[in-house]
């Protein structure tokens, strides 16, 4: 009955190895490890084996001893499979020995680090490509930013000089009509004076003749031959003095009646030889009344039709000649740095200097003391 039990024992002990050996020889990637796997399966055997047979002692004291013959008749019937059990085992390691190592996962790893290489490869190339379309865009962006800066300055600059060239042109249209204005009072107040003067004239003469007719009609015979030599009028020979003319184009006349306006016309900023001691009045047409100063304008003696006496009054300036209209406007034949020019007061910012000359003129303007122009010259 003990060599029956043990026997049990022996045979569920390798069925249980069995079937724990088999699946770790067949996991064996090649024969030394199938080896080792085979010696390790002995080894632990071994040791079930013996752990087996104590508890098998063990069992053996505290089994009754009313064992039936149906248990040992199943026992003797088991022991073939033990040998069964040993004939698999020793199959399935030579099997598992003789199995090739897979080449599959080998090739596989291969193919796999291709294409990692090739998609690192892909993602370099993006990126560079990436990175120079960002570096043309921000080249782009700068050179557009540069010429739109370049663009607002022009821009900037040309607004800024058509400015000063709007407000000097409303400086000129403002100071023309300032003088246009003291002119016409000038000319009220002279034609005034001239009537006063055209009136006392008339009364004095009246009483001269009443006077005369008064006194005896007998008149001495030797005063009948008395004759008188006329004055000669020569207005073109008293002084002359440069003048440059600074006011719009106007006719010039032949005749000191102011009749006949002459071929060639006088154009503003431009030079005229006056005649202020040969300044006259004419006396009939319709111009009467009006000075009449001769001048000598390319090379012709001929007559300005004036507005009031004098030359600077009506736009005649003498050489070296300035006035302030206001305390920021002011005229003249010099420029506002010439050291002729004295002023009761320094210039202020913002004032403005018309420089006539021959043949144009420039326009000054003031800045924490620096004068800039912007000359303007006659059309040809």
């Amino acid at each position: 009955m003990g060599n029956k039990l043990k026997a049990i024992s022996k045979i569920s002990v390798a069925l249980a190895l069995l079937g724990a050996a088999v699946p770790a020889v067949e996991a064996a990637p090649t024969a030394m490890a199938a080896k080792k796997a085979t010696k390790k399966a002995k080894k632990s055997t071994k040791k079930v084996v013996k752990k087996s047979t104590k508890k098998a002692k063990k069992a053996k004291k505290t089994t009754k001893k009313k064992a039936t013959k149906k248990v040992v008749k199943k026992t003797a019937a088991k022991k073939p499979a033990k040998k069964s059990v040993k004939k698999t085992t020793k199959k399935s390691v030579k099997k598992a020995v003789k199995k090739p190592v897979a080449k599959k996962p080998v090739k596989k790893a291969i193919k796999k680090g291709a294409a990692d290489k090739a998609a690192a490869d892909k993602a370099a190339a993006d990126k560079a490509a990436a990175d120079k379309a960002a570096a043309d865009k921000a080249a782009a962006d700068k050179a557009a930013a540069d010429k739109a800066a370049a663009d607002k300055a022009a821009a900037d600059k040309a607004a800024a000089d058509k400015a000063a060239a709007d407000k000097a042109a409303a400086d000129k249209a403002a100071a023309d009509k300032a003088a246009a204005d003291k002119a016409a009072a000038d000319k009220a107040a002279a034609d005034k004076a001239a009537a006063d003067k055209a009136a006392a004239d008339k009364a004095a003469a009246d009483k001269a003749a009443a006077s005369s007719n008064s006194e005896s009609a007998t008149v001495d015979s030797s005063s009948s031959s008395e004759t008188t030599n006329p004055t000669v009028d020569t207005p073109f020979a008293g002084k002359a003095v440069h003048t440059i003319y600074t006011g719009t184009n106007t006719y010039l006349y032949t005749t000191k009646e102011l009749t006949t306006i002459a071929a060639t016309p006088l154009q503003g900023d431009t030079s005229v030889i006056a005649y202020p001691d040969g300044i006259t009045t004419a006396l009939t047409g319709k111009n009467a009344g009006d000075p009449a100063i001769p001048v000598t304008y390319k090379g012709q003696n001929l007559y300005f039709k004036g507005t009031f006496e004098g030359l600077t009054s009506n736009g005649l300036y003498p050489d070296g000649y300035y006035y302030a209209l206001t305390d920021t406007t002011f005229y003249g034949v010099v420029k506002p740095t010439d050291p002729s020019v004295k002023l009761d007061a320094p210039f202020l910012n913002g004032s403005t200097w018309f420089y006539h000359f021959d043949g144009g003129m420039t326009i000054y303007s003031y800045q924490n003391n620096v004068w800039t122009g912007a000359t303007f010259l006659n059309a040809q």
